[in-house]
């Protein structure tokens, strides 16, 4: 029977017969998978154990190995300890050795240094006792040097002031003062003396009349701006109306006091008669009209030397030298009586000569009158008291 013509039970029993075979297969399979399975187990279990031997080994080994380096250690840190100890207990007892030491020492050093200290205060003291004595002696010294300096500035004052004295007494009697003063102006003349005195850096005085005017209040004005003294000469200069009574005399004084004062800005004390205090024209006695100037703090200057230009006659100019220059000779305080009135001219040219004649003189000083100038009075004072 062919192949094709197989039956259906055939078919059956060919599958059965092969899942029979698989299975077989499957089974021998699994056995041997098992008896592997087992030999693998006891191997693998063989090998742990033969691992697990030798970890406990190696661990016992490392253990030992350990406990014997905790060991050492133990002992070193013990070794540390006990060195810490001793040291720890005999530090202090060093420490203590030294500071013993050291405190014997400075107990020696303190003891040795009270002593010094005693020594020094009592050189000390010595030393101060000894300064206060220098010091007590400086002080004696000192005031008897004071009181020598006191007494020799004393004596040195003295001695220079009678030596003061006697040089201006030397002086006095040695050095020729001379005045020059001016009547009559003020007039285009005084300008021109103004002029000629500035020339030769002199000073002198004007005893001047009232004025009023631009020019003449001009002339007034530089005579007291270039340091030369303003004095009073009348105001009117007309005897006749001055000397008439004592009281017109007054009011003649008031207005030219009150006209320079109002020019110039300086009240004057100097004063001058018309003609002199000797004038003889006066129909009031002099002494009445002295004691007036007196009571308004006023001093009067006459003249001891005249150039005669007072003269109606008109003098030359060498004359006007010649009596200016013999007249001063031989004295010791010259007030010099000069006019600047406008007709003087001759007066103006002899200037020049008469002050470098002077400024040659040996012991000659060219001044202005001053309040404390030596007056030089035709009638003194002294008789208006009588």
């Amino acid at each position: 029977m062919g192949t094709g013509d197989r039956g259906p039970y055939d078919v059956s029993a060919a599958v059965l017969v092969s899942v029979e075979i698989f299975f077989d297969f499957l089974f021998r399979i699994k056995k041997e998978y098992v008896i592997l399975k087992k030999r693998d187990c006891i191997e693998i279990n063989f090998l742990i154990f033969s691992g697990c031997m030798r970890r406990v080994i190696n661990m016992e080994e490392e253990q030992q190995k350990e406990s014997i380096d905790n060991e050492k250690e133990a002992q070193r840190k013990k070794k540390l300890i006990v060195s810490a100890l001793v040291i720890g207990v005999m530090i202090p007892w060093v420490l203590c050795a030294v500071l013993f030491v050291r405190t014997a020492d400075l107990r020696k050093n303190l003891k040795t240094a009270r002593g010094e200290k005693q020594e020094l205060s009592s050189q000390i003291e010595e030393l101060e006792e000894s300064i206060q004595k220098q010091e007590e002696k400086i002080t004696q010294m000192t005031q008897q040097i004071s009181e020598y300096e006191t007494r020799l500035e004393t004596e040195l004052q003295a001695e220079i002031a009678g030596i003061q004295e006697q040089l201006e007494a030397e002086n006095q009697k040695t050095t020729h003062k001379v005045y020059l003063t001016f009547d009559d102006g003020p007039s285009k003349n005084t300008n021109e003396i103004l002029d000629i005195l500035k020339k030769y850096n002199v000073k002198a005085t004007f005893f001047v009349l009232g004025k009023p005017g631009k020019e003449n209040e001009a002339a007034l004005k530089r005579i007291v701006e270039e340091g030369h003294s303003l004095g009073m000469h009348s105001y009117s200069h007309k005897y006749a109306d001055i000397y008439a009574s004592k009281e017109s005399f007054a009011e003649d004084f008031q207005e030219i006091q009150s006209f320079l004062q109002d020019v110039t800005g300086v009240t004057s004390r100097l004063y001058r008669f018309p003609g002199g205090s000797s004038n003889t024209v006066s129909d009031v006695d002099i002494h009445e009209l002295i004691g007036y100037l007196e009571e308004q703090g006023v001093v009067y200057y006459d003249w001891n030397v005249s150039s005669g230009d007072a003269s109606s006659q008109e003098l030359s100019e060498e004359t006007i030298y010649q009596n200016c220059i013999a007249g001063i000779a031989g004295r010791s305080n010259s007030v010099v009586l000069l006019h600047d009135a406008v007709n003087k001219s001759t007066t103006v040219e002899a200037l020049p000569k008469i002050i470098e004649t002077l400024l040659k003189m040996d012991n000659v000083e060219i001044l202005p009158i001053t309040e404390d100038s030596e007056p030089v009075q035709h009638v003194k004072a002294e008789k208006s008291e009588n």
